[in-house]
């Protein structure tokens, strides 16, 4: 009989599970308390652990924040690509697909009527002024440029499907964007989703006013 692998044994896949669990509930608490404000203690309380078990799986404070953002850029990443770099969409079906990620999000945070709750970890840390590691702020900083990067690419892809006029200001266009992704979360937790939403549509206009190929 085959020898099971290691990465299949019981204990193998618990200590994997847990590690899972704790990233899932320390993102959760850092977004919605703030990384600050959040404890071993806190995390290993809602995990159903202990500070120790914590400290075995992932040593301090920090290097736990390091691996929740690194995951959190991961899944960014990936939803990034399906949106700015997926051939054959209109940049407003792009647009469209932005917010509609932003939305699902919020719901993650937000129960029907209840408080607005912060959505965004990157978000966060940076209107909290969060005390994190240098690796972090890169990190955050690196995942704003890709942003900025697929949401060109896209734009120069409508100017080329000849969606927008051939002498579209490329540059513009992308700073017209780019604050409905960066400011996201705060608009909500002031004004609620359907602000958001509003600002989506208003970009839409606006771009489409300005630089819109014209019919005939």
């Amino acid at each position: 009989m085959a020898l099971a692998s290691a990465s299949s044994s019981p204990a193998r896949r618990k200590s994997g599970d847990t590690r899972a669990r704790v990233l899932e509930v320390a993102r959760y608490l850092f977004i919605t308390r703030g990384v600050d404000a959040v404890s071993y203690g806190d995390i290993a309380k809602e995990v159903g652990s202990t500070r120790a078990n914590l400290h075995y799986h992932f040593g301090n404070k920090s290097e736990l924040v390091k691996e929740v953002f690194q995951d959190t850029f991961e899944e960014v990443r990936a939803t990034l690509d399906a949106i700015w770099l997926r051939p054959g969409l209109s940049l407003e079906d792009r647009i469209d697909l932005l917010f509609e990620d932003a939305r699902v999000r919020y719901e993650e945070f937000n129960e029907p009527g209840g408080e607005r709750t912060p959505w965004s970890l990157s978000s966060r840390v940076r209107f909290d002024f969060s005390a994190v590691d240098t690796e972090v702020v890169e990190g955050i900083g690196e995942m704003s440029r890709y942003f900025e990067e697929c949401v060109t690419h896209a734009v120069q892809l409508a100017v080329g499907s000849g969606e927008f006029r051939s002498d579209t200001p490329v540059k513009d266009v992308v700073l017209i964007i780019t604050p409905l992704w960066y400011f996201g979360s705060p608009i909500t937790q002031f004004s609620g989703i359907k602000r958001l939403r509003n600002h989506y549509e208003a970009t839409k206009r606006l771009i489409r006013a300005a630089y819109g190929a014209q019919a005939g």
